[in-house]
């Protein structure tokens, strides 16, 4: 039984890179080895507590633990997905608990946008080509994706102008596709209407 167990310790979850990631992708594989075992009845002769502990009590105690937010968008997403899963099977789960947290806390820092745009560089050209067109952006990269100011946009909306926007927790958004739905309906010919 030892050589089918992978023993996952906090102490192997400590990456910068992305711990929470890893410490999730590690959960879902004990469980995944777990539910196999059961399935392909695995003697489980008294030590369904020793295969728990082998395969997820790690995994589980390091994001029952965890309290920062997540690292990166990915990481954000499996957390919020792994809570979602949780919350089907258990009425109460710290570890969604703690996933709810850390997908809040990276949304809530990093606005869900992996544009940064830099007050300091007003040359600076914002790329959504790489984002997905449900994916969420600022306010302050929408106006430098539009080329206009923030005072501008924030115009617009008041107007009821300008592309479609959400407030999410008093946080103005756009979705990519918005913006580039906004964009080409605003394309022209020339100066003059058509007749």
């Amino acid at each position: 039984m030892a050589e089918v167990l992978t023993v996952i310790s906090a102490a192997t979850m400590t990456s910068p890179a992305d711990a929470l990631l890893v410490a999730i992708n590690a959960y879902r594989n004990g469980l995944a080895a777990y539910d196999a075992a059961e399935d392909n009845n695995f003697p489980l002769d008294g030590g369904e507590d020793d295969l728990y502990a082998a395969l997820i009590s790690g995994p589980d105690t390091f994001l029952t633990n965890w309290q920062s937010p997540a690292m990166s968008h990915e990481a954000a997403l499996a957390a919020i997905s792994l809570a979602e899963r949780e919350r089907a099977i258990f009425v109460s789960s710290p570890v969604a608990d703690a996933m709810e947290a850390a997908a809040i806390g990276y949304w809530r820092h990093a606005g869900g946008s992996r544009l940064m745009a830099s007050a300091a560089d007003e040359t600076q050209h914002v790329s959504l080509s790489d984002l997905s067109p449900d994916e969420l952006v600022r306010a302050p990269d929408a106006a430098n994706y539009l080329k206009v100011s923030e005072t501008t946009l924030a115009r617009w909306r008041s107007a009821k102008r300008g592309p479609v926007y959400a407030k999410i927790g008093g946080n103005v958004a756009y979705t990519v596709s918005a913006l580039r739905d906004y964009v080409s309906k605003s394309e022209r010919k020339g100066t003059r209407p058509d007749k």
